[in-house]
């Protein structure tokens, strides 16, 4: 009877610890539902990757990969920046994405995207668009660009 006792405790341990894996997973979403944007996101060109984390209810991103990370042995840096004095700082590492703030479900505003091609920063707005794509909408004067990143 005691072998019975032992296989009747530990299948109802098993039972209870699935059931409580499972109510902590249903409570996730709820728990993480201004985390939409975290993570790592491949840029529209591929050729970075940026984190995307939260920090009081303000999202930001820096660039955390690079497809060349390097030119002549030495670390990309933000040359083309239209303040002189920045243009010695790496790009890895750099905030990209700056004080964007949850508008509503699956949108995100107020914030800036720093571009080093152009060496400027401009408004945009960001949406989730599914799981793992994310429109950016950058506004520079009387245009506006879309671009998608990926995760």
């Amino acid at each position: 009877m005691t072998t019975r006792r032992r296989f009747l405790e530990r299948s109802l341990l098993t039972v209870c610890g699935c059931l409580g894996l499972a109510a902590a997973a249903r409570g996730a979403p709820q728990e993480r539902a201004g985390d939409d944007i975290a993570g790592v996101w491949l840029t529209e060109a591929g050729d970075s990757k940026v984190e995307i984390r939260g920090n009081g209810g303000v999202w930001g991103g820096k660039v955390v990969w690079l497809a060349t990370p390097e030119r002549e042995g030495a670390p990309i840096q933000d040359v083309k920046n239209v303040d002189t004095s920045l243009r010695g700082r790496p790009i890895m590492g750099l905030e990209v994405l700056e004080g964007f703030a949850r508008n509503g479900e699956g949108t995100w505003g107020g914030g800036t995207i720093y571009s080093p091609r152009q060496g400027k920063s401009f408004p945009a707005g960001i949406r989730l668009s599914g799981t793992n794509r994310l429109e950016i909408t950058v506004n520079a004067r009387l245009i506006s660009k879309t671009v998608v990143w990926t995760r």
